[in-house]
């Protein structure tokens, strides 16, 4: 059988196919080096002595024509005449010990991370193990070795490793292109002082701005290891502050409302300008209904108006100041209230360029995707690597 346009399939110039062998969903080819030599690894003289050909390696390649495709190979080991060492010719395009060559794993990496690995070890006839093995070697390869290098604006967020077990791990985002690029396991005021603590200084004094939601531990690791870096409260965990108090103020009254505004949870909690005609007229009734419920939900909207409007930290003082009498005076949303006490300066610090988690939610949405495809994740580190690799 001609053997050229297979060779010319097949895309490896260093290699010679001397046999090809076509089964109905298989293809074989037996292949060889093209070199007619090796050069020693000790003095660097050629040799065209082959002490002998190590036993054949049967390796899977990327499919052609939608055949598996194996590639039969028998190395060749050299004895140089001028220092009397043998020596393995080398090859650049299978791993030591791999049953598949680089480009199939770099393949099977690539389908992983846009999939799982159940489906893509199915869909190729592998083991999960050996699926898995290939994906993981991959992802290691294609980790930065310093994830943090050049981010200006970083964010520190949580990811729940199982949904009900309080078993959190942190999240390190750029901002400004909301990708993940670090995870730690745990989110303790220890492990986080530990892992900025040992970057290197360049990469510390690089980092101008940290995004944080209201977690006390995360702000007093970040003010002793980045002194130099702004902190800022993410605006929207400070919203859903205010949504949460919302929420619960909704639910322990709902019960004294009319029948047609019991459904208002969207018509109270969302963003005013972006309710359905229907919703519109939930928040209608409920307007009429009970003037307390009326008036949360107008601080509410209030309060959301603060960030869209304001543009310096001292007008946004002032009307963070007066919501907080209004709110007091009412009677209304004491859970913000004492967070505005807590964290006002690092909620203002928003204002000086407007940093915020907001592009990180996609990113948090992908991370769950990777968690439902995988039916939860036992091994951090593998979890680690699955989420990393989806944005690299």
């Amino acid at each position: 059988m001609n053997t050229e346009i297979f060779q010319h399939i097949l895309g490896l110039p260093q290699l010679r196919i001397d046999r090809v062998e076509v089964h109905p969903t298989r293809l074989d080819l037996h292949v060889s080096c093209e070199t007619e030599c090796g050069i020693c690894p000790t003095c660097q003289q050629a040799s065209w002595a082959v002490h002998e050909y190590l036993p054949v390696r049967v390796l899977r390649d990327l499919p052609v024509s939608d055949k598996v495709c194996y590639l039969h190979f028998s190395r060749r080991r050299f004895e140089c005449a001028g220092c009397g060492q043998s020596f393995a010719e080398p090859v650049d395009w299978v791993e030591p010990y791999r049953h598949a060559t680089c480009r199939y794993e770099a393949s099977l990496y690539e389908r992983v991370r846009r999939n799982t690995v159940s489906a893509v070890a199915e869909l190729e006839e592998l083991s999960y193990d050996v699926t898995e093995g290939a994906f993981l070697r991959e992802a290691e390869r294609h980790m930065p070795s310093e994830p943090l290098r050049g981010i200006r604006h970083l964010g520190i967020d949580e990811i729940a490793e199982h949904k009900g077990h309080h078993s959190y791990d942190l999240l390190f985002y750029d901002v400004d292109t909301g990708d993940a690029v670090e995870m730690l396991e745990g989110r303790t005021k220890a492990q986080l002082t530990e892992y900025l603590t040992a970057l290197p200084e360049d990469v510390k004094a690089g980092i101008e701005e940290v995004c944080i939601d209201m977690w006390r531990p995360y702000a007093q690791a970040v003010a002793q290891v980045l002194d130099a870096a702004l902190l800022v409260v993410d605006r929207f965990h400070v919203m859903r502050s205010v949504t949460g108090d919302l929420k619960a103020l909704k639910n322990a009254r709902k019960q004294d409302l009319p029948e047609t505004a019991k459904a208002c949870h969207y018509a109270l909690l969302k963003n005013q300008d972006t309710l359905t005609e229907t919703q519109q007229q939930t928040l209608d009734q409920v307007y009429q209904a009970d003037p307390i419920l009326k008036r949360a939900h107008q601080l509410k909207e209030q309060f959301r108006t603060i960030f869209d409007t304001c543009q310096t930290i001292h007008d946004a003082r002032k009307a963070v100041q007066t919501w907080i009498g209004k709110a007091y005076k009412h009677g209304l949303f004491s859970t913000v209230i004492t967070h505005m006490k807590r964290w006002l300066s690092k909620i203002l610090n928003y204002f000086h360029s407007r940093t915020t988690n907001g592009p990180s939610e996609g990113a948090n949405n992908r991370v769950k995707l990777i968690k439902r495809r995988a039916y939860g994740m036992r091994n951090f580190d593998h979890f680690r690597l699955r989420v990393l690799a989806a944005f690299f």
